[in-house]
């Protein structure tokens, strides 16, 4: 019995050293911090559609944009790839552009964007509905302090509308 309760006080010590580990590690690393993000969720086929980002990484591995529409009955599209411009690893804020077509009808859909960093991990998804009308939603106003740097463009959102027979 001894023997039992000195194995179970040394492993509960291990655990409880090892998650203390963890916890460090993960604070020392940073998290990624989305201070933004706003996308109109209503427009008129033809619009630019503008996706709005305030992004920070406290260790700077941000390197990828990859944005993927989501639409019902599992039409494809291929995703949409943006590497981030040198200087934009550790923050960037500014909008995505997405051209709409007005030649043939657009079903409504999800834009799943994936930020990645340098190993191609997944450090944050942000998903934004968007819905084809007529009357296309008054945007709501940016934030005073970012309305300069949001209004900037980062890159632009490649999607090929044909492709899944939309």
């Amino acid at each position: 019995m001894k023997l039992f309760m000195k194995v179970f006080i040394v492993l509960s010590l291990f655990s409880i050293f090892t998650g203390l580990v963890a916890i460090r590690r993960a604070r020392a690393e940073g998290e990624l911090v989305v201070h933004f993000a706003y996308a109109p969720e209503r427009i008129r086929q033809g619009d630019i559609w503008r996706i709005y980002l305030s992004v920070t990484d406290p260790q700077g591995r941000m390197h990828q944009v990859v944005c993927r529409v989501e639409q019902q009955g599992g039409t494809y599209h291929k995703p949409s790839l943006n590497y981030l411009k040198k200087g934009m690893e550790k923050q960037f804020t500014g909008h995505f552009a997405v051209y709409t077509q007005s030649s043939y009808e657009l079903n409504d859909f999800v834009l799943a964007l994936n930020i990645l960093d340098r190993d191609g991990d997944v450090r944050e998804t942000l998903r934004f509905p968007l819905e084809f009308d007529q009357s296309s939603e008054p945007m709501k106003p940016l934030p005073p302090d970012m309305e300069k740097d949001l209004n900037r463009r980062i890159g632009i959102i490649d999607i090929d509308w044909d492709l899944g027979g939309a």
